[in-house]
């Protein structure tokens, strides 16, 4: 049996919680080989729970940081201020090192990663 998703809004979301999204749709991933194979790599490349991912989002752009940004970083989890500059590069015009900073404190906080 086909199940039908009607998608109700578009986001950045980090891969954590597009885990957590897949997994309130087990059918569909189970049903679909596609979103299997997404639902695979999700759980490969997830580098922070799908709770801290939310709340590191959430600090994230309250600091300022663009929802676009704020994945970007929960995702690849960077460890220094140099890392996160190259990640980061002029996405939404750039960041000042002291925003960067401010974002690796979260992410230590939320995700665990060491600086």
């Amino acid at each position: 049996m086909l199940t039908v998703v009607e998608i109700l809004e578009s986001r950045y979301a980090p891969i954590p919680i597009a885990r957590k999204i897949l997994e309130s749709v087990k059918d569909l991933v189970e049903e679909n080989p596609v979103v299997a194979r997404t639902y695979e790599y999700i759980v490969k490349f997830s580098k922070c729970n799908p709770e801290a991912a939310e709340e590191a989002l959430n600090k994230l752009t309250n600091e300022g940081f663009s929802e676009f940004a704020a994945s970007v970083l929960i995702n690849i989890l960077p460890s220094s201020l140099e890392e996160a500059k190259a990640i980061l590069g002029d996405i939404d015009g750039g960041y000042d090192d002291e925003m960067i900073e401010k974002a690796l404190e979260i992410l230590e906080e939320s995700c665990g990663r060491k600086q």
